[in-house]
């Protein structure tokens, strides 16, 4: 099995499963792993990132619901690129992403969800957070 070109920042401010996933998500969507493609088992991959097992299992598990990887057990992981059926589809899921992760911090700092839904309408409404 080939090494995947993907690598961690154990000092950067995103968790080691966010890096990986990032960076899977952004090769299938580029087009650098096909439709079809194995990927390494869940144990290759965490050697090859001396990361755990545990935080590949969730990677692999975020991007099978994202619909971007197809896991067949006993047998492996493969790419599902032929789900992404265009772009707006494609932009449509990071945006929602993106969404989850901002309502997640937003959460995190006990920041009311209302309040979440004003800033959005303010940044969709003006451009930019804090004009207007």
């Amino acid at each position: 099995m080939n090494q995947l070109p993907v690598s961690i920042a154990p000092q950067a401010s995103e968790p080691i499963y966010v890096q990986i996933r990032e960076q899977l998500r952004n090769l299938i969507v580029g087009g650098i792993l096909p439709d079809g493609e194995i990927l390494p088992s869940l144990r290759e991959l965490a050697e090859q990132l001396s990361c755990s097992l545990v935080t590949v299992r969730r990677v692999y598990a975020d991007l099978e619901r994202e619909g971007l990887l197809s896991v067949r057990k006993g047998i492996g992981t493969f790419v599902k690129a032929d789900t992404i059926m265009n772009a707006r589809d494609l932009c449509r899921v990071q945006i929602e992403h993106i969404l989850d992760q901002a309502v997640a911090l937003g959460r995190l700092y006990s920041i009311p969800d209302a309040e979440i839904g004003y800033m959005l309408d303010d940044i969709l409404q003006n451009g930019s957070p804090g004009k207007g």
